[in-house]
């Protein structure tokens, strides 16, 4: 999401957006949590650690889960992450809460 917010941002045409645009570069402005270089390292990490689907490693990042009940939220349609038990999540969020502090 700051990716996008940088490109918007980066090409001096905030005044000249869409009704649509602006309400997207308000959503990300406010839901953003992490730098690029964290949502890539997050994503990197659940994928090649933990064998979770992108699609599911984006929501993680998008979302930012604090605690193991909205982690296996997330995880419950995921092929590989609905079998994690509690303290395989709780390790996910450490490590997440990791490369936050980063």
């Amino acid at each position: 999401m700051k990716k996008f917010k940088k490109i918007i941002i980066d090409s001096g045409t905030t005044e000249e957006m869409s009704h649509f645009q602006q309400i997207t570069l308000e959503y990300v402005s406010k839901f953003s949590k992490f730098s690029e270089k964290q949502t890539l390292e997050i994503i990197k990490m659940l994928s090649e650690n933990y064998n979770i689907e992108h699609v599911f490693a984006v929501n993680v990042v998008n979302i930012d889960p604090q605690t193991v009940p909205e982690l296996k939220t997330i995880f419950e349609k995921s092929s590989e992450g609905k079998n994690f038990d509690l303290d395989k999540l709780q390790e996910i969020l450490y490590k997440i809460s990791e490369i936050k502090s980063k």
